[in-house]
């Protein structure tokens, strides 16, 4: 309770609202490096199995695409071939790169190429029908993500419209907000609270449709 009167309405309300403030600029990060990561894989296997078809072998060729290619997946692969050079096999270390990103087709591409090594064929032909594939789902993810822009855009809005409001209430009427800081009001305060979050999740999650 003094611990509340002391941070007043507005700090209460930054309290509340910085850590959800601070996670979703985090995944907003995180989910921004792993799409420009999938935009980029399918033109980067496409460029291994131009090289592979050149006659350069499956290292070489993604050590080249790695010089060329831009950043999050030339970093990424770069990684790999570290590993590689370490001892580690080329299938292990994609592996890890798949479920380091949780990117589905980086993992369908490790589990395509671990098949290949086992039943034989040309490596080329598969990376190039691979990138194909993504490619298309590639397309498909994004008109998804047009259909569901708004619902995204509501759910930020919702989220960040009552500490906001509160905020704006606490500076423009001082002591307005005050019966929700004691007794009952505190409760009240705690299912606002919860309700927001809840909101947010749900309609987060009617969203967030995987393709």
């Amino acid at each position: 309770m003094k611990t509340v009167a002391v941070l007043g309405p507005g700090g209460v309300g930054g309290l509340v609202a910085a850590p959800v403030i601070a996670k979703t600029v985090l995944d907003t990060l995180i989910s921004r490096r792993r799409k420009k990561f999938e935009a980029q894989f399918p033109d980067a296997l496409s460029l291994i199995a131009s090289s592979m078809t050149s006659g350069h072998t499956f290292l070489r060729s993604i050590q080249m695409m790695t010089d060329e290619a831009p950043a999050p997946i030339s970093e990424e692969f770069a990684r790999v071939v570290s590993e590689t050079q370490l001892g580690d096999p080329m299938v292990d270390a994609m592996e890890r790169m798949a479920l380091r990103l949780e990117v589905r087709d980086v993992d369908w591409v490790v589990q395509a190429i671990r098949i290949q090594q086992q039943v034989g064929g040309k490596m080329a032909d598969l990376l190039h029908t691979l990138a194909d594939f993504i490619r298309q789902r590639e397309e498909l993810r994004r008109e998804v993500s047009v259909l569901t822009a708004e619902g995204r855009m509501s759910a930020i809005v919702l989220a960040a419209l009552p500490p906001l409001l509160m905020v704006f209430i606490s500076l423009s009427e001082p002591g307005y907000l005050d019966p929700l800081f004691e007794g009952k009001g505190l409760f009240v305060l705690a299912g606002c609270a919860v309700s927001v979050v809840t909101g947010f999740a749900v309609i987060r999650k009617m969203v967030k449709i995987e393709v």
